[in-house]
């Protein structure tokens, strides 16, 4: 890396506060396309009810049973889509961030570079445990059979009600519609996650910042003052000033789920 920084303090910080509405923006759309992509299941749910139906368009209770366990395969979908979803927006996140935080801070990334920070940061947020104990393949998982659950009792309840397939798939319908926040958050949570590792293995690579400050994340809730973000950014751990902390300090990666904090940087005196 080239140490060569082309702003002041003052700039980098108001910098730092456009890309992250930019950067708010992107994560938008990537839960509007892990929605998407997951929601790709509700047409293999139909092509599945169309085959068990009979010619009445109705589909008997002696065929229950097979049809719940023909399930399986719609959650292994769920979880396959997940999977390519999730990944592939961690990846984005990543590459987003380290482009667009060396652009702002006047520094040319070798591509070895780049890549080798991405590289880090996407296993970062695959491979860590969660405070749950869980890594993103599981959370998947469990996303995936949480579907799977409210499909199975949807599909039981107007089997034994006498529903036709036509009444039956607005009803899967709603229960895709009703599960979207799970993959709202999920996609949420492990976008930012990348995006503030990203930005903090960055600076740890760069050479030019030696701290970095943590913005308190904008949820909007009553008991914010309770969350773990809330308590970082009053933090001073390194007497340097509340929410400044080392960009090794992996702490500040992920808060809690769903948490929309950010980080920016403290750069090295030397440098300004």
């Amino acid at each position: 890396m080239a140490k060569e920084i082309k702003t002041t303090q003052a700039e980098l910080d108001a910098i730092f506060k456009r890309l992250e509405r930019d950067y708010g923006a992107l994560n938008e759309k990537q839960q509007a396309y892990a929605i998407r992509e997951i929601g790709q299941v509700r047409g293999e749910i139909s092509d599945m009810l169309a085959d068990y139906a009979n010619n009445k368009g109705k589909i008997t209770r002696r065929r229950l049973s097979r049809l719940l366990r023909d399930l399986d395969e719609i959650e292994e979908s769920i979880r396959e889509h997940g999977e390519l979803a999730l990944n592939s927006i961690i990846e984005q996140s990543s590459e987003w961030t380290v482009r667009n935080v060396n652009k702002a801070i006047g520094i040319t990334l070798s591509t070895s570079s780049f890549d080798r920070i991405n590289n880090y940061v996407v296993k970062y947020v695959v491979k860590r445990f969660g405070d749950d104990g869980l890594v993103l393949s599981d959370r998947i998982w469990g996303l995936s059979g949480e579907i799977r659950d409210e499909l199975a009792t949807v599909i039981r309840r107007d089997i034994l009600k006498g529903e036709s397939i036509n009444k039956m798939i607005p009803n899967i319908r709603k229960v895709y519609e009703n599960e979207t926040w799970k993959i709202r958050r999920l996609a949420r949570t492990e976008s930012l996650t990348a995006h503030r590792a990203a930005t903090s293995y960055n600076a740890q690579d760069s050479g030019v910042v030696k701290y970095v400050q943590f913005n308190d994340g904008t949820c909007g809730r009553k008991d914010h003052n309770t969350h773990k973000c809330y308590e970082l950014a009053q933090k001073d751990p390194y007497g340097k000033g509340r929410g400044i902390y080392k960009p090794n300090d992996t702490e500040i990666w992920l808060p809690h789920p769903n948490c929309t904090s950010w980080v920016s940087y403290v750069l090295d005196e030397r440098w300004l």
